[in-house]
């Protein structure tokens, strides 16, 4: 199992877009992936679930803790890493395309 601690800078938090691209890269790994909104201490929850994730009310400057585990979690946990800490610039310009 992998745990991360991180901090969310992007302006709209984990909603709206951030929050969609954030649900879609999940998705696309088997491991089971939760995170967790320490800022508010809600959580944890369903990373593959928007309704969940933007249930957790995460807002800018909001420490989250992603959890991963299973057979791909290195990959899972690097691929959401990379999105939260790059404040999701470099997703939303592929998504656009």
């Amino acid at each position: 199992m992998i745990k991360k601690k991180l901090m969310v800078r992007s302006e709209q938090g984990l909603h709206a877009r951030p929050a969609d691209l954030f649900v879609r890269t999940a998705n696309r790994f088997e491991s089971e992936i939760t995170v967790s909104n320490l800022t508010s201490g809600s959580g944890p929850v369903n990373a593959k679930s928007i309704l969940r994730v933007l249930a957790l009310g995460v807002y800018k400057d909001h420490r989250i803790e992603l959890s991963v585990e299973g057979n791909d979690e290195q990959e899972a946990a690097a691929a959401i890493c990379r999105l939260i800490e790059t404040n999701f610039k470099n997703h939303q310009k592929k998504e656009a395309a």
